[in-house]
């Protein structure tokens, strides 16, 4: 499985920042939510964060073991329509990585 850039519509996510490889990679993941405010979403999706970047960085090569989420309260609900081009999709999976310092960027 590889990652594909998302072309797809607007989603309302939760956004968790991400660093890993002690702070060489920086990337967000998102997560689609029906929440209006981050605090409202369920804790168990802080555990589905994790999971999810450390999925991500597989999938560019890179060892999950250094890996640090910074909830931020959840930091944020945003839109994906604000990244427009610049999400990967997680294979298989309604989850989005917005990629920042370290991480290869779609297209």
């Amino acid at each position: 499985m590889q990652l594909e850039p998302y072309h797809g519509g607007r989603k309302k996510v939760v956004v968790y920042n991400t660093y890993a490889d002690g702070g060489k990679l920086h990337f967000d993941v998102f997560i689609p939510t029906d929440k209006s405010r981050a605090e409202q979403v369920a804790k168990d999706t802080d555990a589905q964060a994790v999971q999810y970047a450390q999925e991500f960085l597989k999938l560019i090569g890179k060892q999950p073991g250094d890996l640090v989420v910074n909830m931020c309260d959840r930091c944020h609900i945003d839109d994906t329509s604000l990244y427009a081009n610049e999400l990967w999709q997680l294979p298989g999976k309604e989850v989005f990585i917005w990629p920042m310092e370290g991480c290869p960027k779609p297209g």
